[in-house]
This record gives structure tokens, sequence and C-alpha cells, in this order.
């Protein structure tokens, strides 16, 4: 058996608006994920019969930024394919069967306070540049991150290289997703808590991985094949590096089906 560790937005889930910007549009899709009423994502049914044959075959890990109330919300992974393991808060958390694995929590919350700076500084220096000009909302998330949607047109530039620069003296980065912008310690990472779940499972040598984000980058290093939509952050920025990433031809919501029968074919081996 092998491990299939996959993000989930903009590699398995897709909002309306990049659906609108999808090269092709997909024969049929389905609500993925609701929020008071209101459809946030979709998904393919392809991708679900794709996802499903894969997690028959392979243990199937969505690895996701969300924390784990917005994890939860996603019906048609949590509750349709009910995978064993779930990682959430970029690898801060840890679920088995739906809960939560305490000690992997605690674990990644004492690297934090022994290896980071600690949140509660790194929000009081943000707080320094933060303005209503170009910070739409704030979160912490987890206990483990926090993160702001943006105006991004507004971002002052200066002030946040001047920032990231200082995070980075201190065992933070910083990653721009879309409108949001992630302030992260380096220990919250899906690489480690993959390695974790691959090494429990007796599958360390036997890890594939997906995603679209620099965030998702990570994951290849332990991975025999690593997969990314060509829409990602990671497609328009390392593109021209010779890094190991497959990428797919296909552009938006198609490229799940295009990126799970990549899958399969390995599995077919």
């Amino acid at each position: 058996m092998m491990m299939f560790a996959s993000d989930l937005d903009r590699t398995l889930i897709y909002s309306q608006k990049m659906i609108d910007a999808s090269e092709e549009q997909p024969d049929e899709i389905r609500v993925a994920e609701t929020k008071n009423g209101e459809v946030i994502t979709y998904i393919t049914e392809k991708t679900i019969h794709l996802l499903k044959q894969v997690s028959e075959r392979a243990m199937f890990v969505p690895v996701t930024t969300r924390t784990t109330e917005q994890y939860s919300r996603i019906d048609v992974i949590c509750k349709d394919i009910m995978p064993k393991y779930a990682v959430t808060g970029n690898g801060g958390n840890i679920l088995m069967q739906g809960k939560a694995d305490m000690a992997w929590h605690e674990l990644i919350k004492g690297k934090i306070e022994n290896e980071c700076l600690s949140i509660g500084d790194a929000l009081n220096e943000f707080e320094k540049i933060k303005s209503d000009q170009w910070v739409k909302m704030s979160r912490v998330a987890d206990e483990l991150f926090f993160y702001c949607v943006v105006h991004t047109a507004q971002v002052p530039k200066d002030e946040v290289c001047g920032y990231s620069e200082y995070l980075e003296e201190n065992n933070w980065r910083i990653a721009l997703h879309g409108r949001k912008l992630y302030f992260i310690p380096n220990c919250v990472n899906k690489r480690d808590a993959v390695a974790h779940l691959a090494e429990q499972e007796g599958l360390t040598t036997k890890i594939i991985s997906a995603g679209d984000s620099v965030l998702d980058l990570d994951m290849a290093e332990i991975s025999n094949l690593f997969i990314s939509p060509c829409h990602g952050e990671i497609c328009q920025s390392h593109r021209e590096e010779d890094d190991g990433v497959t990428y797919t031809k296909n552009y938006g919501i198609t490229a799940s089906d295009e990126l799970l029968e990549n899958i399969i074919s390995v599995l077919d081996g």
C-alpha cells in the first residue's frame, strides 16, 4: 500500500471563482462544502469517483492549512470518503477517525515555544504595520499560527518585507495564498505531519503527495511523486526549477481529475 497525501483547496476542491477561471468546464460537479447554507466549494463527480478508487488502494490523507473546524465542513471528504487520518492546521493537528491526536498537537506547541518566536510576540509586532486599509480580517488558527485576508493591491510591500525578515530571523515564515496571508512557525508544516503518519503506518518510502501552494511544497521532500496543478502558486513560482514536481496540463477544476488519474496510473504500476 502507498500513502496519498493531498492538499484540498484548489487541488481537489474549488470555489466558484476558480471554476469560472478554469480552461475546461467539467461535465458534472457537486457541492463539496457549505457554510451557513451558502455553498463555499465544489468538487467534480469524476474526482469523487477517482478519489474513492484511490482510497480503496492507498491510504488517502487530506492535508490542509484549514483549521479543524473549517476542514469538518467539507462533507464530501469527511462523510463520503471518511479517511482514517487527516492533517489540519498546516500540520499542527492530526485527526484519527475525526478525533484530534492531542499528543501531536502538544508536541508541535512545545516546538513553537522552544524553537520559535511566540504567537503573541509575532502578533504584537504585526500590529505595528497592520491597518484596515489592507487587512480585511485576521485570525489565530488553532493556537498554531495566524493569517489575514488582505486587499492585495493595498498591501504595503516594504513594511511586509521588513516584517517577513523579522519573522524569518525567529523561525517563522510568510506565505500568500490567494487573498490570505499566512504567518506560520517553521515547525508547523505539512511535511513533518505526513512523515509522522507514514512512519506510524510503515509507509515512509511509499508516499505520493499533491498540492498547489508553496505551503504544500515541503511534502515533495519526502514523496516518491509530488503532483501540482498548473494553476497553482508552485507552478507560477517554481516551474523553472528542477525540483522533481510533476505538473498537470489541465488548468482549473479539471486538474483534480487529471491529478487522480495520474495517481491511479502509478498505483497500477
